[in-house]
């Protein structure tokens, strides 16, 4: 009964991924800054009654903890244990103290998410199922996206944490097209760009469901194929509208790479072109990609235009270069351990004083942002943390499988948001996208 529940609430955890629901705890400066305040999110909850759950059954009882290895020098758990180590020694640096405790906390709440995947992968969850509840939490936010689009404003979900969406809301994600002025789909996200890394990671799981056979006897094959012909073709392109809806140009752009490199292996690679069955898969995705995107752009041109014209006078452009200019001043004269962790903010506060509260923002780019408060030690780390991650994904899972290829697109794909965007690292939805992605490709052995 203890593992059901424990299963149940995993589950749930993932669906509810992509919910705000939250309360302020506190906020260390005025006026309101969300990047200088502290949060309780309902999955914080869920999240530790997990760490309860996992507790008592690793203790099982006894207070020795037994098999509990991390072999630390010749795993990647040791560059995470040195970034936490730098991270809170970082603290000495810090102008605001109890924001860094804070983000050190929330650091070391993600760092144990990702143990606890890693260690619980095929003993309270299967990745397939995963997949399924992500695909689930992915349609349910793709009808409240298209609702918020159509409408152009919040659909009253409140409780879920739905932000109050307007066009003439400040703060609000709008872009302007023919004059007009268009909200972007939140979803019950924070910001249109975790939402649209949240479709995102529910299309990649659309992608391996449709793509290859689940094991199992003919009547399930029976079952399962039907549901990939008819059901899962169906909630992609629902999916998909609802991702474009976010007018999220980097990760759409990194989607559709994505598709044509899916396709352009299946077509070069010989035994997966010899594969009929994979071929008429990755065929049929394609072929809807197209004709989603397609329809998407011709009903709504002017605001597709808008957003795929680019100019060095676009804010998203030129804020995202000032950002940059301030994490490089930051990182040169803090080059050891940063200004501490969570204090990119306070500094950039405190260094000019006297731009509009809305331009207070983390660098968009997680790199500069770890070097900024973690200096280049605490980059270092990070960096061999994923290299190592990487490396033995490379190491272990078989090539001679198109989904391989199509999880190192996908978690790569995750590794170039991070040069555009802070959200990865920054927000609780984001990082424990991040974080979960990180812990499923270390355990590819056993996903892939």
């Amino acid at each position: 009964m203890r593992e059901k529940l424990e299963r149940i609430i995993f589950y749930l955890l993932i669906f509810t991924v992509p919910v705000q629901a939250r309360v302020i705890l506190h906020s260390w400066t005025r006026p309101f800054n969300q990047w200088t305040s502290a949060y309780l999110y309902g999955t914080d909850i869920l999240l530790g009654v997990l760490f309860l759950f996992w507790l008592a059954r690793v203790f099982k009882g006894s207070w020795r903890i037994p098999n509990f290895k991390f072999q630390i020098s010749r795993s990647t758990s040791f560059w995470l244990v040195v970034l936490f180590v730098v991270s809170g020694v970082s603290i000495f640096n810090s102008r605001i103290i109890g924001l860094s405790f804070y983000q050190l906390l929330k650091l070391a709440e993600f760092i144990g998410f990702y143990f606890y995947l890693l260690h619980n992968l095929g003993k309270v969850f299967q990745f397939k199922t995963v997949l399924v509840i992500i695909i689930a939490s992915g349609f349910f936010q793709s009808l409240i996206a298209i609702a918020q689009y159509i409408t152009q404003g919040s659909v009253g979900l409140r409780l879920l944490g739905e932000s109050p969406l307007s066009i003439n809301t400040t703060g609000v994600a709008v872009f302007i097209a023919d004059g007009e002025r268009y909200l972007r789909a939140y979803g019950t996200a924070p910001h249109p760009n975790i939402l649209a890394v949240w479709l995102f990671t529910a299309i990649f799981a659309l992608y391996f469901l449709f793509l290859y056979r689940p094991s199992g006897g003919r009547d399930e094959k029976k079952i399962t194929n039907f549901f990939q012909k008819y059901g899962l073709v169906l909630v992609y392109a629902v999916v998909l509208f609802a991702f474009f809806f976010t007018f999220s140009r980097v990760i759409i752009g990194l989607w559709a790479l994505g598709v044509l490199a899916r396709l352009l292996i299946v077509l070069f690679k010989k035994e997966f072109r010899q594969n009929q069955m994979l071929r008429r898969r990755i065929v049929t995705l394609f072929v809807i990609s197209a004709v989603v995107s397609a329809a998407f752009s011709a009903v709504f041109w002017p605001q597709v235009s808008s957003r795929i014209h680019i100019s060095a006078q676009d804010p998203a452009f030129s804020e995202r270069v000032f950002y940059n200019k301030i994490a490089g001043s930051v990182a040169t004269s803090h080059p050891l351990l940063g200004v501490g962790i969570g204090q990119f903010v306070p500094s950039f506060m405190s260094e000019l004083k006297y731009l509009p509260s809305t331009a207070y923002q983390p660098v968009h780019n997680v790199y500069l942002l770890i070097v900024s408060e973690a200096g280049f030690i605490g980059l270092g780390a990070f960096i061999l943390f994923l290299f190592f991650i990487f490396w033995r994904f490379i190491r272990q899972a078989d090539f001679a499988k198109l989904h391989t290829f199509s999880f190192l697109i996908f978690t790569l794909s995750f590794l170039a948001i991070g040069l555009f965007d802070h959200f990865l690292w920054t927000s609780q939805q984001g990082s424990m996208i991040f974080w979960m992605v990180l812990a499923l490709l270390n355990q590819a052995k056993s996903t892939l």
